[in-house]
Order: structure tokens, then sequence, then C-alpha cells
């Protein structure tokens, strides 16, 4: 299981959505080759700064530990959680929906809404002007998310978990 590989499959479908319904999206990583994230964050920036009313959605799936085994006990770690940035109340609530989405339309087990203070600094949701989220959707450390991971249709509904919060988001307004 490739993160990258996994990665890009979803958000590709969610992509199709938001093409499908007339939802303005860009797909930030839309090639093989790896986008560095001050790339990805400046891109994003730039969009934001020129049609206003954008949201940052990225995409990930967890592991526990570098170069940890299915055999270790710690490898036990499962689920999905979404993060956003401590200082950041749209984005919050943007976390929240997509965790609720996450929580009702996929197998994993959740894990929460996390802010990015408590667990992890991510350069994505530090370093953007909008409201900003990282999912992390199961654990390819873990032997029975991996093997969801890697179906099809599981990443499908992963898909419409972000899709669906895409939707409710446009509907409510953050």
């Amino acid at each position: 299981l490739y993160e990258g590989e996994f990665n890009r499959a979803v958000v590709k479908e969610l992509a199709n959505f938001c093409d499908s319904f007339g939802v303005d999206a860009v797909n930030l990583v839309d090639t093989e080759e790896d986008i560095p994230l001050g790339q990805r964050v400046r891109e994003a920036n730039q969009l934001h700064k020129e049609k206003g009313n954008c949201i940052y959605v990225s995409v990930h799936s967890n592991a526990y530990g570098r170069g940890k085994t299915f055999k270790d006990p710690k490898a036990k770690a499962k689920g999905t959680c979404t993060f956003h940035h401590y200082k950041s109340t749209s984005g919050k609530r943007l976390a929240n929906v997509l965790q609720g989405h996450l929580a009702e339309l996929t197998p994993f087990r959740s894990r929460g809404v996390r802010s990015n203070d408590t667990w992890a600094n991510f350069y994505v949701l530090r370093k953007t002007h909008m409201p900003a989220v990282l999912s992390e959707n199961g654990f390819m450390t873990n032997y029975d998310d991996a093997m969801l991971l890697m179906r099809p249709d599981v990443r499908r509904e992963i898909a419409v978990a972000h899709w669906s919060m895409i939707l409710e988001i446009e509907k409510d307004g953050l």
C-alpha cells in the first residue's frame, strides 16, 4: 500500500464529484510527481486570493511509527480523524462536518477531530489562508484498515464523505 496512490485515487474521485456537479475544484497534486508542500500552499493561497470562498482539503491515510509492522503491538491504532488549525474556528467547523461524514459513511472507527497544536504541526494547516482540513483515513500499519484502504469501494466511500462535507458547507456555510 503506497499512501500517495491511495491519496490520489480518493482525490481523483472527489474531483470527479465536483466536476460532475459544477463545484469549482482544483487538484493541487494531479500528477504522479510529488509536489512540495510549499508549492501546494502557495497555489492554494493564490487561488483563494483570486477567487475567495475557498477551502483546503488534504487527504491521507495514517501510519503508526516509522517501519512498524502489522505484528507490532502498537499497530492496533486504527480509524479516521480530521485535523484543523487550532486558531481557525471555520477550520474546526469544517473538520467537525467532515469527521461526521467519515464516521457515518466509512467502515472505519472514528478517532474524532483534532487540532494541529495537540497532535501534529501540519504545514498545510499552518500556512494556508483559508479554512483547511487534513483527513487521516485509516492506518496503513493496521492490517484491517490497510485491507480496507486497498478496496476501491472503500476509497469511494471516503471520497463520498469528503463530497458530503462540501455539499453541507455549500448549503449551510461555515
